[in-house]
């Protein structure tokens, strides 16, 4: 099944204002460009109930396939909602390609369009929602990562429409009602020395104190919210380091997660301004040689003259 990721938008003026998109961990192909409705910055607002019409163009399919299947998956603080995608608009080859018709041959080029009502029970959230087409072989068409565009519930509109949405809506109900916990109950940390700027909070997904248990090799959601940057830069470095009893293990965050404007930064997009407001989130696996050891973690985000725009240190015991 090809995984093709995309969230777009369709305006008869489509050329006005493409909206921003992150191409996906792996090297997964992404369409030329994508357009989302009213949005050519990030985080896009949509109102919950009305309808989102998105459009992604040249999409150049890596294999041939009869059948091209559409997902939807929305996550809140890296916990999957479990919205699925009704079944009227899961055949892409029905509703949504255009510039070409199923069975898909190898290198052909077609657009997608997205026409449809996000319903879910509580607004005012920011939510990361990934959009996909999914080939009859499992190859990944293309892919923009969960839609790195960030989606702003802002209102709620009343709908009848499409049953199947209201089982992702009691699980988003009751993830809603653990969110207490994950946002009250944070994640304490240290600050990094030399005075660097720490967020406003930070929550690692399932550790709520010091030390954190990671599992090697298991990926981390870590968010940092509230993010104020001491200076205009128009690029944002992620680094991660990790300590043994003082000592650098020689730990480096991988290429693909460097570049946090493109991987990792939400509530606003670069070039950031100097006192401007962001959330940052890290998904990885950290994989290390040794566990049953506890480690010391840093995390930070780097202007691009070198300035620390944030740090947080943790204790994280690693386990196999």
């Amino acid at each position: 099944m090809y995984k093709f990721l995309l969230i777009a938008a369709l305006l008869p003026a489509i050329v006005f204002g493409q909206t921003p998109f992150r191409a996906c961990s792996g090297g997964r192909p992404t369409p030329a460009s994508l357009n989302i409705a009213g949005c050519s910055t990030l985080p896009c607002s949509i109102i919950s109930g009305v309808p989102l019409v998105a459009t992604a163009m040249g999409i150049t399919t890596t294999v041939a396939t009869p059948t091209v299947d559409a997902y939807i998956t929305a996550r809140l603080l890296g916990l999957d909602l479990g919205f699925q995608i009704p079944e009227d608009l899961q055949n892409a080859c029905a509703v949504g390609i255009t510039g070409a018709s199923c069975p898909l041959a190898a290198g052909q080029t077609f657009d997608y369009t997205l026409n449809y009502s996000l319903v879910l029970p509580i607004t005012g959230i920011v939510a990361q929602v990934e959009v996909g087409l999914t080939a009859a072989d499992g190859s990944t068409i293309t892919w923009s990562r969960y839609l790195r565009s960030v989606i702003e519930l802002n209102q709620s509109v009343p709908t009848g429409k499409h049953k199947k949405a209201s089982i992702a809506m009691y699980k988003f109900l009751l993830i809603a009602a653990l969110l207490p916990a994950i946002v009250f109950g944070q994640t304490p940390f240290r600050a990094c020395s030399g005075g660097r700027p720490t967020p406003a909070s930070v929550n690692i997904v399932g550790c709520s104190a010091l030390p954190c248990t990671i599992t090697s090799g298991v990926p981390l959601t870590a968010i940092g919210i509230g993010i104020v940057s001491p200076v205009a830069t128009p690029t944002l470095t992620a680094h991660l380091t990790a300590r043994l009893l003082g000592l650098d293990v020689g730990f480096e965050i991988p290429e693909d997660l460097r570049d946090a404007c493109a991987v990792g930064i939400s509530g606003a997009s670069c070039p950031i301004a100097a006192g401007q407001t962001f959330d940052y989130e890290l998904n990885y696996a950290m994989e290390l040689p040794l566990t049953g050891i506890t480690v010391q973690v840093e995390v930070g985000l780097t202007a691009a003259d070198g300035t620390p725009v944030t740090c947080i240190e943790i204790d994280a015991t690693i386990v196999g």
